[in-house]
């Protein structure tokens, strides 16, 4: 008997040795030559593989014993840029169409239901060379994930009737963006562009250029494009490496290799009609913006190049008191200044300058540009020294090596995007490989910003910048002209000398010296303490003991009388905290570039500031920001450019989209602290310097601080901390009795539906649907949080896909002051508010009197144990538990159980109750609901509405016939 066993475990180890002698010959092993570790102890167990399929896949394998979900990504070297000129938005509609079946998995959006009741996201974006598809899941259900997601790339249908809606839906896409500036202003680049780079294509495509598509066409583009040796995949969860190599293997090697050529661009994008010249272009929102762009040489986008081009923008978007950005703000000529250096595509680069200008600016934009060269010049005479270099590559590296854990869905998406640019064998650090600091190469790059071989455009009204339009861009009907660069200015920039008041900017002090821990504690439960609870102040302290970084995250919301919930309070802190913030700036532009991040905004009653990242020097930049308060004095010129910016910040919100502006409404009906932007901008236009002056010396006479210190610091050091602060801020108590409080709109049980309509002259319609469902108890919310995940899935899939009337449609649940609210909200721009009103309540008629199909017991099983699964994960990072906690700690009164309630509560729904919560809110009987439509421009090709008629002028509308002679 004995001998039987060992021959049986001896024939199971063969098996297993064959397996794996036949897996292993179905992909090679990539030597992983990126030696940076990870400091974070979280990522401690984790383990990388790197292999390359037989059929030319390349994948990047994290096996991570603590991720909470799983998620892949892949990316696939085929986007816009690789449309047939017959059908632009080849790539785009291609994207949408693999979300709509398989053969393995026939059903339309199976997929993206299985994915979502699993407690997962699901997206994919079409970039000018590549699509990249991308999910998250809870980990249990990750190899049914992965199954279903490889099959996008071995057998997707292509049906005809998922052609005819995915069109829809494409079109209604494009549509949503035909009144975007950032879209109109790419609309016309291409446009203008060299016609026979692939950039000048129409990328997301419409109803006419897709119209009729033949579905043989999508095939053969797909079998052309979609060829395994194009793909990069990147696949995280807990399971053990071989099993994650193994599925990967299992699960993509079907995928087709048919050898595609992945052909490189000679073409330039810039055209001879773009450089050397202007563009200007008349936004749709009131916009003031100035942009210079230079198209990159191959020779400057090597990583190793590239750095060069970050590094020039690394030292003009520094706002020290002798930056540019500072002396274009102390002569009243620009708002904000930024640089990106935007890789378009494989060795396709663009180097980005702009600037957001006053309306003074506008009118002295040669000046500005002429400032711009002169800047240039002086960089070249001075050059950059190797210490801002190494500085900036000191901060990537730091960066990277401390870095906190990121959502899965967002870590897998931007690996699998960057796997494109990078050899596999040295990702992802190939971008962070020291290399020694080459003055010559800088002095190369800042000879390529000339003005003749630059692009430049003007963003602003006609009316600000005297020019006439001339022209229409095809797609969008964007207004714009071309003209050439005047004599007068072009030499001027070829000839300037150096700028007599920008300088080099200094080192930053805010880069760590000190990543050390303060606890050397192994994981521990929160243990919150209270430093202070008076009339004046509660603030918590809580030391991290789980995510083990070497960051704190200090928040701070200090309510004050002198913001009572009044559209002229907030106006008057939006000024404040724009004036704060200027005064700041260089403070805060240094500590963001070293890991040090500021967030600042006004609560219903209040200002919040937030400060997370690097723990060492939190402290100093709290205090400079703490000692600032009371001193926010701008000059009346100051005063006036800042008004004018959030007045038109307020005037802009007229033009969003119809959905955003009803959901605007919305806020305002409901909430006592929720004034329009159309008040606002009436109170910003009529406010005086004198007024805020008043606002700005009393704001923190008074006032009561909510308060939370978490993270890398000790409780002594947390109690100094906060005494410090509350010297600096030195206010009088506001006791809780005297503070207003946020309310919201209970709508009576016995009347109703009501429904508050307004138009706009935006395109399209929105609607939004808030049903209130009662109060909270713990039992409601986990029936209305699981009821709002089956509805969120099904109401986009019927409005969405199988209704085709827009290209938004969103079911989601809010708890807000204790009152529990469902919402549904779409945009569409082929159909009626009234009409997307109606069908928002015969969805509601529908799932109910099918709750069976749409919840079955079965699936009800499913996203319950999802659902507890994803309670009881804490967030990734420990900025994700400082939100929570600072939520639980004056939003829910200190109760740092409430988690485990909802947890309890959740476990103890069952299938009747949840039936019985969703019939008393969803149907009819519920009159509790508040409808916010707003009607927008309809294009021609899309009206389609009842028109009101007497029956007897019927009669002289039509005309009356026959088929009798």
């Amino acid at each position: 008997m004995k001998s039987i066993k060992v021959k049986a475990i001896s024939f199971l180890f063969l098996l297993r040795s064959l397996s794996f002698e036949v897996q292993a010959a179905e992909y090679q092993v990539i030597e992983n030559k990126a030696e940076l570790p990870l400091v974070n102890p979280t990522f401690s167990e984790r383990k990388i593989a790197k292999i390359q399929l037989k059929n030319g896949l390349q994948a990047y394998i994290i096996s991570d014993p603590n991720a909470e979900k799983s998620a892949v990504a892949i990316s696939i070297e085929a986007g816009s840029w690789q449309d047939p000129k017959e059908y632009p938005g080849m790539a785009h509609f291609l994207e949408h169409m693999l979300f709509m079946g398989t053969a393995a998995y026939p059903k339309e959006n199976e997929y993206t239901s299985y994915i979502l009741d699993h407690g997962g996201l699901v997206n994919a974006y079409t970039a000018p060379d590549r699509t990249v598809y991308m999910f998250s899941v809870n980990n249990p259900a990750f190899e049914g994930a992965l199954d279903r997601f490889s099959h996008f790339f071995i057998d997707p249908l292509f049906s005809r009737s998922s052609i005819d809606k995915e069109l829809h839906a494409v079109d209604q896409e494009h549509a949503k963006n035909i009144e975007n500036d950032g879209w109109r202003a790419y609309m016309i680049f291409k446009e203008t562009g060299n016609p026979d780079h692939p950039n000048a294509g129409f990328s997301t495509g419409n109803a006419k250029t897709l119209s009729g598509i033949p579905q043989d066409a999508l095939k053969k583009w797909y079998e052309k494009n979609y060829s395994a040796n194009r793909m990069h995949l990147v696949v995280l969860s807990p399971l053990p490496l071989e099993e994650l190599t193994r599925l990967t293997v299992q699960d993509f090697s079907a995928v087709v290799n048919n050898q595609a050529a992945i052909e490189p661009i000679q073409e330039k994008m810039f055209s001879s009609s773009q450089i050397g010249h202007i563009t200007y272009v008349k936004p749709i929102k009131d916009l003031r913006e100035l942009s210079l762009s230079w198209e990159l040489p191959k020779e400057f986008t090597s990583f190793e190049a590239e750095k060069y081009a970050r590094l020039l923008a690394y030292v003009l978007e520094n706002e020290d008191q002798n930056s540019f950005s500072a002396v274009l703000k102390r002569e009243k000529l620009a708002e904000n200044l930024s640089v990106q250096v935007n890789r378009m595509g494989k060795g396709q680069f663009l180097f980005d300058v702009n600037i957001d200008l006053t309306t003074y600016g506008v009118a002295q934009i040669d000046t500005v540009i002429h400032q711009f060269f002169q800047v240039i010049s002086k960089l070249k005479l001075s050059g950059i020294p190797s210490l801002l270099y190494d500085e900036m590559n000191t901060l990537a590296q730091i960066g990277y090596q401390y870095q906190s854990r990121q959502a899965p869905f967002e870590y897998v998406m931007n690996y699998a995007h960057r796997m494109v640019d990078e050899n596999l064998e040295n990702f992802p650090e190939e971008s962070l490989i020291k290399t020694t600091y080459n003055p010559k190469t800088m002095q190369e790059f800042l000879s390529l910003l000339s003005p003749q071989s630059g692009l430049i455009i003007v963003m602003a009204d006609p009316k600000l910048t005297g020019v006439s339009l001339d022209k229409k861009e095809k797609w969008m009907n964007a207004e714009y002209a071309v003209k050439e660069l005047p004599q007068s200015l072009l030499g001027a920039c070829l000839d300037a000398k150096p700028h007599s008041q920008v300088q080099i900017p200094p080192a930053n002090h805010f880069v760590p010296s000190s990543l050390t821990l303060v606890s050397s504690e192994e994981k521990a439960p929160l243990s919150p303490t209270v430093l202070s609870s008076d009339t004046g102040e509660k603030i918590y302290f809580i030391a991290d003991n789980s995510y083990k970084v070497p960051e704190a995250c200090l928040y701070f919301n200090i309510q004050t009388p002198a913001i009572n919930g009044s559209a002229k309070a907030y106006v008057l802190a939006d000024l404040y905290l724009t004036a704060l913030q200027e005064k700041l700036s260089s403070t805060l532009f240094l500590a963001g570039n070293a890991g040090l991040h500021t967030g600042f905004g006004y609560s219903d009653f209040g200002i919040l500031i937030k400060v997370q990242g690097f723990s060492e020097k939190a402290p100093i930049l709290l205090k400079e920001i703490f000692s600032s308060l009371s001193h926010v004095t701008p000059s009346k010129e100051e005063f006036e450019i800042y008004r004018q910016m959030i007045a038109r910040k307020y005037e802009n919100n007229s033009k969003e989209l119809p959905v955003r502006q009803a959901s605007e409404i919305l806020s305002h009906v409901l909430y006592n602290t929720s004034p329009t932007s159309a008040e606002k901008l009436q109170n910003a236009q009529e406010l005086t310097y004198d007024q805020f002056l008043t606002f700005a010396q009393k704001i923190f006479k008074t006032s009561y601080v909510e308060g939370l210190l978490y993270g890398n610091l000790s409780e002594t050091q947390a109690s100094d901390l906060w005494a410090s602060l509350k010297g600096e801020l030195a206010s009088q108590p506001f006791p809780p009795s005297e503070q207003m409080k946020k309310r919201i709109l209970l709508l009576p049980e016995k009347h109703g539906p009501y429904r508050v309509v307004q138009t706009t002259e935006r395109q399209g319609n929105g609607v939004i649907l808030a049903i209130e469902e009662g109060s909270f108890s713990f039992e409601k919310r986990a029936a209305q949080q699981m009821l709002s995940t089956a509805l969120h899935d099904d109401f986009f899939d019927t409005l969405r896909t199988k209704q085709q009337t827009a290209y938004i449609a969103q079911a989601w649940d809010q708890e807000v002051e204790r009152e529990l609210l469902q919402l549904f909200a779409v945009q569409s721009s082929s159909h009626e508010p009234m009409d997307l009103l109606a069908r928002f309540e015969l969805f509601l008629e529908d799932f109910l009197r099918n709750f069976e199909q749409k919840i079955s017991k079965e699936r009800f099983e499913t996203m319950h144990s999802m659902l507890i699964h994803t309670l009881e994960t804490p967030p990734e990072n420990l900025q994700g538990m400082a939100e929570r906690l600072f939520k639980i700690a004056f939003d829910y009164e200190g109760d740092f159980a409430w988690m485990e309630k909802r947890i309890e509560a959740l476990k103890n729904l069952t299938y009747e109750k949840l039936f019985t919560f969703a019939k008393q809110n969803l149907s009819r009987q519920n009159h509790r609901r508040l409808a916010i439509l707003v009607g927008g421009v309809t294009m021609p090709e899309n009206t389609f509405h009842y028109e009101t008629v007497a029956k007897d002028d019927v009669k002289e509308i039509g005309t009356y016939i026959t088929w009798k002679e």
